[in-house]
């Protein structure tokens, strides 16, 4: 309910990223969302006051982050920033100064070893990634050189996988002979149906239609520097095959050491046409697995 805030925004304020069409539904989608960001910040901003009130804020940790990207079309679900971009901020009085920033990479893969370093806890062997707590309190450090991210099932089934620097983005698309998989709560938005009916209408722009693109690539590369939206594949080009073989023996050894199955080997119906949009039904099928 929009009307639980004291400001709402006004759709003509806010931004429309390239991949949605630039009307009034999905411009009140998109206020809606800067809204409901209002009142997240309401709402977290009443939980530390409530530690405040307690007198325990001085002795409290607070770790805030989401779990996905915005949610819109051609962000949460995709492996593109917009899809796994998401906020982390780090709040402990007294060792962590406020307002630092720190501008390198860092996963969320990280937090479970830095909260047992935190709590003095050995971290086993079986826990995927490292301590990041003299980054943060340093708000600064080596941090990663990499980061590493996946897609499988949501309402349909994917097996994408992606590997990014502080330059470059290569992912890797198993499913090349299926339109993308969004998942449910997107193809019943205002702004799904704006691409739908615009497509139904052949007015797509190039970006808009990527979701909608089959064949998809194999292999999709982009120079992050240059393309932040990632809408121009590069992968084709001569002069970053070496840069693209590069990541992908880095992704091809993460996804060793992290016992990653093939995509044939592993699939789930769906239930969420991939075309239309609609959501069919709300049973999640059998996952159906073959024997190496």
């Amino acid at each position: 309910d929009r009307n639980h805030i004291d400001h709402r925004h006004d759709e003509s304020s806010v931004e429309v990223p390239p991949q949605l069409v630039d009307d009034l539904p999905t411009r009140a989608d998109l206020a809606d969302y800067y809204d409901e960001i209002s009142r997240m910040d309401d709402d977290i901003g009443a939980m530390l006051d409530t530690l405040e009130q307690k007198g325990i804020q001085d002795n409290t940790l607070v770790i805030f982050f989401s779990d996905n990207g915005m949610p819109f079309p051609g962000a949460k679900g995709t492996l593109y920033d917009t899809g796994v971009g998401t906020p982390l901020i780090f709040k402990w009085p007294g060792i962590i100064r406020p307002g630092i920033r720190y501008g390198g990479l860092v996963s969320t893969i990280d937090l479970a070893p830095t909260i047992m370093e935190i709590a003095g806890l050995p971290v086993p062997e079986s826990v995927q990634g490292r301590s990041m707590l003299d980054m943060v309190v340093a708000g600064g450090g080596p941090g990663r050189d990499q980061v590493f991210g996946e897609r499988n099932w949501h309402d349909c089934d994917e097996h994408m996988r992606f590997v990014r620097t502080g330059r470059y983005k290569m992912i890797l698309n198993s499913y090349t002979e299926l339109p993308f998989g969004n998942p449910a709560d997107l193809s019943m938005s205002p702004s799904w149906h704006s691409l739908a009916k615009k497509r139904e209408e052949g007015g797509l722009t190039r970006e808009q239609a990527r979701i909608f693109t089959v064949p998809r690539p194999a292999v999709e590369f982009y120079d992050l520097e240059d393309d932040p939206h990632e809408f121009n594949n590069l992968a084709g080009r001569p002069e970053y095959a070496e840069e693209v073989q590069r990541l992908g023996r880095i992704l091809d050894r993460w996804k060793a050491e992290t016992g990653d199955f093939p995509s044939w080997q592993r699939r789930r119906g769906d239930h969420t046409d991939r075309v239309t949009g609609i959501h069919f039904s709300n049973v999640i099928p059998a996952m159906y697995s073959q024997k190496p």
